[in-house]
Formats: C-alpha cells, sequence, structure tokens
C-alpha cells in the first residue's frame, strides 16, 4: 500500500481509529473500579461530549463560530467525541465484564456493540444530534450505576434508581436547551428526545431482567476445598494431592467424597474502599434428567471492600449427594456476580490422603 493509498484510507476510517485509540487507551491506563483518577477522567470526558454536543448544533444552526486556537482544534471535533466515546464505553465493558459471568449479561454486552456500531453507520451520523444523544445517556447512566456506589458504599436498586433519576434530568435538560435552539421547538424536543429516553426504557428493562452486572462488585477467584483454616490472617485451603496427569489442579473441584467430608467454596470478591455488602451462596445441584440446577441452600456472606486481591470468605456444607454442583455468588437482589461448578464423586479408597496447600 502506498503513501498515498494509507492516507486516504486513513482519512476514511478515521473515526474508527479515533475510536480504536480511545479503546485501546482505557485497556493500558484502566487502574481499579474506585480510582479516583480514572472516575475524574471519566467524568471529563462525558463533559467534553456534552460540551461538543451542545456547540455542534450551535455550529450547524450557524449560531456559533468558532475563532483562534479554538477554529483550529474544531477541525478534529468529531475525532475526539469519537475518541472520547471510545475510552467510556471500553471502560464499561472492562469494568461490567469483570462484574459477571460472559452468559448471564450477554444482552448488556450486546447493546454495547450494537450502540458502538449504530455511532458509525451513515444512517446514524445523517440523524445528527438525535442518536448522538442517545448514546450520551447511555454512556451517563453506565457511569452513575458504579459511580454513585462507590460514592456512597452501598448499592441496591435505590442506587440503580438514583443513576436513572440524574440520567433522566441531564438527558431533559440538554434536549431542552438544544430544541430551543431550533426552528421548531416542540418537534424538535421530541425528534432529540426519544432515543435517549428508548435507552433509558430498556437500561431498566435490562436491569429488571437482572441482565446489567451487578457493578461495582466482581468476583475474583472461586474454588472448592476440602478444608480452610485461618491463621494470623492468612486463609489456608486444603486439597488431596492430584494425579500426576492432573497437574493442572489447584483445588477439589473433582470433589472426591469420604464419610465425614465437607466442602468449602472459597471466594475472593472486590469491593471498594469503604464498602459494606451481603452477598449470597446458593448452592445448586443439576438435574441429570433436566440439565436444571435445583437451588439447595443459600448462605449469607457479608463482604467488605477496599483490599485490591479482594474481601476472602467462604461457606461451608456438610449434607450434599453426588452430582455436578454449581455455587452462585449473588447479590441481595439475585444477580450473579460469579459461579463455582465441581462434581461430587464419592471416593472407594480407604488408603490416607496426601494433603496439599494454598495460602490466600
Amino acid at each position: 500500500m502506498t503513501f498515498t493509498q494509507t492516507k486516504q484510507w486513513s482519512s476514511r476510517y478515521k473515526n474508527v481509529l479515533f475510536f480504536a485509540a480511545g479503546f485501546i487507551f482505557d485497556v493500558f491506563t484502566l487502574i481499579r473500579i474506585d480510582s479516583v483518577i480514572d472516575l475524574v477522567y471519566q467524568s471529563v470526558y462525558l463533559g467534553l461530549i456534552t460540551l461538543i454536543l451542545v456547540r455542534q448544533v450551535r455550529y450547524e444552526l450557524e449560531l456559533w463560530k468558532p475563532s483562534g486556537l479554538i477554529a483550529k482544534a474544531w477541525h478534529y471535533e468529531t475525532e475526539a467525541i469519537h475518541f472520547f466515546y471510545g475510552g467510556l464505553l471500553s471502560a464499561y465493558v472492562i469494568f461490567y465484564f469483570k462484574s459477571t459471568t460472559v452468559s448471564r449479561s450477554a444482552l448488556f454486552f450486546v447493546l454495547t456493540a450494537l450502540l458502538l456500531i449504530a455511532n458509525e453507520m451513515p444512517q446514524i451520523k445523517k440523524a445528527g444530534s438525535r442518536m448522538r444523544l442517545g448514546l450520551h445517556a447511555f454512556c451517563l447512566v453506565s457511569y452513575l450505576n458504579y459511580l454513585i456506589p462507590v460514592l456512597f458504599g452501598r448499592m441496591g436498586w435505590w442506587t440503580f434508581a438514583l443513576a436513572c433519576l440524574l440520567t433522566t434530568g441531564s438527558s431533559y435538560w440538554l434536549v431542552r436547551h438544544l430544541a430551543r435552539l431550533m426552528p421548531e421547538p416542540r418537534k424538535s424536543a421530541f425528534a432529540m428526545g426519544w432515543p435517549p429516553a428508548a435507552v433509558l426504557i430498556l437500561i431498566i428493562f435490562f436491569y429488571g431482567m437482572k441482565w446489567i452486572p451487578p457493578v461495582p462488585l466482581s468476583m475474583q477467584y472461586g474454588g472448592i476445598y476440602h478444608q480452610v483454616e485461618k491463621l494470623d490472617g492468612t486463609f489456608r485451603l486444603s486439597y488431596p494431592q492430584p494425579p500426576w496427569y492432573r497437574f493442572w489442579q489447584h483445588d477439589s473441584r473433582r470433589f472426591l467424597s469420604r464419610p465425614g467430608d465437607s466442602i468449602y467454596c472459597f471466594v475472593r470478591i472486590f469491593a471498594p474502599r469503604r464498602f459494606a455488602h451481603q452477598v449470597y451462596m446458593r448452592w445448586s445441584l443439576k438435574n441429570s434428567r433436566t440439565g436444571e440446577y435445583w437451588s439447595s441452600d443459600r448462605m449469607p456472606l457479608p463482604i467488605y471492600g477496599g483490599r485490591g486481591a479482594g474481601y476472602r470468605g467462604y461457606g461451608v456444607k456438610s449434607n450434599y449427594e453426588p452430582g455436578d454442583w454449581r455455587v452462585d455468588i449473588q447479590t441481595e437482589d439475585d444477580r450473579t456476580i460469579g459461579s463455582v461448578t465441581f462434581a461430587v464423586i464419592p471416593d472407594p479408597d480407604s488408603e490416607p490422603r496426601v494433603w496439599r496447600e494454598r495460602r490466600m
């Protein structure tokens, strides 16, 4: 490819390139969901996007004309807004992805992907600020959905409701402000108002169906063991030494049970600083005929945030039967943070077991 062809190609796909640049920038710079630096620059991105959206409409209506250094920078306003959107959406994908299993949040990620694709479609670009307002509402509610729990140190339906109310108020103000600049304010208000309204209704529906990941919590580790003990601030996790051909095994997910054995499910759950919440361990046994998991127990596990390696805790089950099991770590409103699957197999061997140990 010649230099001229490369220049033409980059000019044609510059918006995609700037969007990808914002995405990659976040992948390498994001620290953690409660990082003050990350939260501040995400809020700055949202503020700059809002400012550019307003200025774009005023510029298109010839109500504002940039001058001086602003005029030079304004030539790159489209590239800048794509970079900011790329940075924000990448943060949401990373944080929301960490917060639950892929299968349980697939529709949320599909919605994010559709918004990314729609942002580049010529038909959407021709619609101007209408569709950009919908994407703006999505970014704002996604950001507030974890910012508010981080600030208050609590989470629940009320933090999500507050995020939606604040986004509704912001979108209403923005639509009303822009509509007043148009020749037909009422007609313009409806045309610009329905995309953010549709996005918010869809987000509320997803939340009601428990398809939105339970940010800011995330499960960093989950394992099954024969014994868990806490000594001097360290957890000692014991499991039988696996055969040489299962060299990768470092817990008891293939739980060889003998009389008197108890099953220990150990987890590490990340939560922001000053954060307190109660999660639950739901133990379920798989029905061999239907393939469905039937709930057996729901054990409470209070967690406290601040530790970078995650809050450590465990649950113990003494009454069980052979079969395929799953432990779902869930919030109070039954949204799954993570899962641990394992199989209980009766051990006919009576020889003394050799134990191995992990420390966390």
